[in-house]
């Protein structure tokens, strides 16, 4: 191993160790190390200070800082910003002694278009959040290429805690419309809790004023919230309590929105189109599942709760069906006659028009009841 590469070795596993005498060393060696990283291949692909901010050694960093504060600003090779790094993985210290030295790169962008503020929102960093905001208020404006806002990250990866403190802050300093803004597609974050069916997400939103005001707001495929929870594919028992959620919130499709401002005479209003009325069959359907939910609806655990009474139920039907079967009203002939045989039953001969239906019935109280006792042995509904 060469000079160079001994150098090159000693000074990343000082970076991985935060060890700021083993770097005072290293510069006593070569005052100009700091200034020759990017010639020590092999080792760095980034700057001792993106290792030191991605690790959270505090005393490095500000060893780093005080050599050689560009640093603060220098890329790697995906364009993280030690901020980046340290914002992301939620060093608050680090980030603190990042920004003392320079704010401007709260703005800088990564290779997907991202500052910092939206890592730390992606990542649930609250205290990030707070830190960043309060060195570059304006960067709670920048958006990604799609148009999304910090707000949309925080919904697109369910940081619930982190969006509360943006909405906090926003409204603290005036900006309540902010969290109200569309994506490129027109899709505000209340569109976006709906289609990734986050319930607490939605409860949140649709408690604050200046949200709800504008929940019946539209994207660019004229969809409301509501039409975006209706053409999810995965339709559980979880989007129909969203949906009665939403519903109780006021929100509706686009198709059946609103009252009409300006209201029609009665001749004046065309007939319905087919989309409106098969609106109107799903409102309707919409009560009806409010109804049975509200009056009709059983609890989940009866069958299990109520197996022991079905079993016995079922096996005395069964036991009663077999024996009707075997010994019908009556009997059997035992003899021979005039229009009758030996075996035949004697229900048959006096009333036949009536012996086909009670052995039907009595064959099929036999089915059900041994299909229930069998159901019931193998662990319905468990494993239905």
């Amino acid at each position: 191993m060469n000079r160079r590469e001994d150098v090159a070795r000693r000074l990343y596993e000082a970076c991985l160790s935060g060890s700021v005498p083993a770097l005072d060393s290293l510069i006593e060696e070569d005052p100009f190390i700091l200034d020759r990283v990017s010639s020590l291949t092999g080792f760095f692909n980034d700057t001792p200070l993106h290792l030191a901010a991605l690790r959270g050694h505090l005393d490095f960093t500000n060893a780093l800082l005080t050599r050689k504060p560009k640093l603060a600003t220098e890329l790697d090779s995906l364009r993280c910003s030690p901020l980046h790094l340290a914002s992301a993985e939620g060093h608050v210290e680090v980030v603190q002694a990042l920004l003392r030295v320079n704010t401007e790169v709260c703005v800088a962008r990564d290779q997907d278009g991202r500052i910092p503020l939206h890592l730390a929102a992606m990542k649930g960093q609250e205290e990030i959040i707070r830190e960043l905001l309060g060195a570059k208020p304006n960067s709670i404006h920048e958006k990604l290429s799609r148009g999304e806002t910090v707000f949309h990250l925080c919904v697109k990866y369910n940081r619930l805690e982190a969006l509360k403190s943006l909405v906090q802050y926003v409204h603290s300093n005036g900006m309540e419309s902010l969290h109200n803004s569309g994506d490129g597609d027109g899709n505000t974050i209340l569109h976006l809790a709906a289609a990734l069916k986050q319930m607490d997400t939605i409860e949140y939103l649709l408690g604050i004023k200046s949200v709800k005001d504008h929940a019946n707001v539209k994207n660019q495929n004229g969809s409301t919230a509501l039409d975006v929870l209706e053409h999810c594919p995965n339709r559980d028992l979880k989007t129909m309590e969203i949906r009665e959620f939403l519903l109780q919130a006021g929100i509706r499709t686009s198709i059946c929105g609103g009252l009409d401002p300006n209201p029609k005479s009665p001749s004046d209003i065309p007939p319905p189109l087919p989309s409106q009325r098969r609106c109107k069959a799903r409102v309707i359907l919409q009560c009806i599942y409010r109804f049975w939910i509200k009056y009709l609806k059983a609890d989940p655990t009866w069958l299990q709760q109520v197996r022991g009474h079905l079993l016995t139920t079922a096996t005395l039907t069964a036991t009663v069906a077999y024996q009707a079967v075997l010994s019908p009203p009556g009997g059997f002939w035992q003899e021979s006659g005039k229009g009758f045989k030996v075996g035949e039953a004697v229900m048959d001969t006096y009333h036949s028009r009536y012996y086909p239906g009670y052995l039907l019935i009595n064959t099929g109280m036999l089915i059900a009841s041994l299909s229930t006792i069998m159901l019931a042995l193998s662990g319905f509904p468990n494993h239905k």
